[in-house]
């Protein structure tokens, strides 16, 4: 499943998503990087070291525009992992929970991936998904292949969803270009100290 909706947000949260992103880019100076994946249980408290004005704007855009889409695509949800990107390319990968990852080497997949583009002035940083059969939670091996891939462009104000167990890239670029990756939980991710 890949579903992409432009025109998602009123211009106000789109520019707070962007100074999130500055605010993450700065904590990534000071705290490594697992620390800034953030928590937010469906119930329970928060864990973030984002400030508390933009843990209030995540959870406006949780609550009143990303969840009503979301939710119906990720039955058992208990909550939702997020962080930010800036200017980032990546290689070919599956969303999972990185800290198990690294503990076991098996994939504990979310629920649902998604990613919101609020800043974007490049060229390149294409999102790319691969045509592989998912794979399954608990899969312990190699990437798997794929013949054939859709291109998303990032686009300000552009929203990404996509099934569990999917290769996805990010192409290098030239410029900006903002993110904020949201995956939606059955239980929540392992926490590395």
């Amino acid at each position: 499943m890949l579903h992409v909706a432009d025109a998602l947000l009123p211009d106000a949260l789109v520019n707070g998503l962007r100074d999130l992103c500055d605010a993450h880019a700065d904590l990534l100076e000071e705290h490594d990087g697992d620390a800034l994946f953030s928590w937010k249980p469906e119930t329970g408290d928060a864990r973030s070291l984002h400030s508390h004005q933009h843990q209030l704007l995540m959870e406006r855009y949780l609550k009143d525009h990303l969840l009503p889409l979301a939710r119906p695509l990720a039955p058992g949800l208990t909550g939702v992992e997020w962080w930010c990107n800036s200017n980032n390319d990546l290689d070919w990968h599956i969303d999972k929970d990185e800290a198990e990852g690294r503990r076991s080497g098996t994939y504990q997949l979310p629920l649902l991936s998604t990613v919101f583009y609020p800043h974007v002035s490049c060229a390149g940083g294409e999102l790319l998904v691969a045509d592989n059969p998912p794979i399954s939670s608990g899969y312990n091996g190699p990437l798997p292949c794929f013949n054939s891939v859709m291109t998303i462009p990032p686009a300000p104000n552009r929203l990404v969803m996509f099934s569990p167990g999917v290769l996805h890239r990010i192409n290098p670029l030239e410029g900006e270009r903002y993110s904020v990756a949201v995956n939606l939980w059955a239980t929540e991710p392992l926490v590395t100290p």
